[in-house]
């Protein structure tokens, strides 16, 4: 297990990212970046913006190229997708955020954005209409289908119904959005939210979801309809959130996810069948040396000769109110 720090600097709060490979040995990871405060750290700040580091060695050294995304509003967990025609999709979903105390938020909703010279320049703003939810927030990529077809992991609040998690889809390249209900619960017992895809090869979508209220094992659901309808979402035996997926290219499912509990780390699973059972007597154990929760957020990418590039973020590990950075584990599975 190797592991490279991506992006570590005293100043910045960095956290939540989502690497993907460009070519065989150029990677991108976008991330969150915010000014450390002297209180400590916080996941609500208005200074906090989408950046892009990148890699032209698969993974060994890295290089902050940029801003992504920047305003007066603050941005959360940014991702990012690689649509057919070598466009580059980044979503996010935005605070605002009360820059005096109490520090007071609301979601102002999810938002894309694009790039036609591999990340270079961005531009293109869109949102996607919330309808009748009062948040829509996401955490994972953007997800496009062989028929163009593109889908985004959402979740929101129903007012006085709780919160489940959707597809955002588009046939039209972002221009216009319907939502599909992909995981709900009317009763309030379980929150299902930070929803992640995957396409797998035979064409049903999968979609793995962190559920926060109880027990915090991982949910699944499928469609075989490209998004429209979904079936009824059942447990997994994976613990741990939020998770990433990704399809290998011998056909294996590998799902990373953040394990927010002693002893704190970064793990993944692989599944076999589509993600009809998972291996977890063989659970891959990524770092396992953390000193509390605030971790995590992984996702993958597979390198050329089949090594896994994992990349998270972490913290120092001689106090609670260190260092947040974003670091990356190079591993066969």
């Amino acid at each position: 297990m190797e592991e490279i720090i991506i992006q570590k600097d005293n100043n910045f709060y960095c956290a939540f990212p989502d690497i993907i490979k460009l070519s065989n040995r150029n990677l991108a990871v976008v991330y969150r970046e915010a000014e450390r405060r002297q209180e400590g750290t916080c996941h609500l700040d208005s200074s906090s913006r989408a950046v892009l580091a990148r890699s032209l060695d698969g993974g060994l050294s890295w290089k902050r190229e940029g801003i992504v995304y920047n305003d007066e509003d603050g941005i959360q967990d940014p991702s990012i997708a690689k649509l057919r025609d070598g466009t580059l999709i980044a979503n996010f979903f935005k605070w605002q955020v009360m820059k005096e105390e109490p520090f007071r938020h609301q979601v102002k909703g999810t938002f894309l954005i694009s790039s036609k010279d591999n990340g270079k320049s961005w531009d293109n703003l869109i949102q996607i209409p919330n309808e009748e939810y009062s948040l829509l927030a996401t955490s994972d990529a953007t997800v496009e289908l062989p028929t163009g077809r593109l889908l985004v992991p959402v979740y929101g609040n129903l007012p006085g119904e709780g919160s489940g998690s959707l597809a955002a889809i588009s046939d039209d390249k972002g221009i216009s959005w319907h939502l599909s209900t992909m995981a709900f619960d009317p009763l309030q017992n379980m929150d299902f939210v930070e929803p992640a895809l995957a396409l797998l090869p035979d064409g049903t979508i999968l979609c793995m979801l962190r559920v926060e209220k109880i027990e915090q094992y991982l949910w699944q659901t499928y469609s075989t309809d490209g998004g429209e309808t979904w079936s009824a979402p059942r447990r997994t035996p994976i613990w741990g959130f939020p998770p990433h997926l990704l399809v290998l290219e011998d056909g294996r499912l590998l799902c990373s996810y953040g394990y927010r509990r002693p002893p704190y780390g970064i793990r993944a699973c692989l599944s076999e069948d589509g993600g009809k059972t998972w291996d977890l007597q063989n659970e891959i154990i990524i770092r396992n040396n953390g000193i509390h929760r605030d971790l995590g957020y992984p996702s993958s990418v597979e390198l050329q000769g089949g090594k896994i590039f994992t990349a998270y973020y972490f913290h120092d590990l001689d106090h609670e109110n260190g260092v947040r950075y974003i670091a990356g584990s190079i591993y066969e599975v």
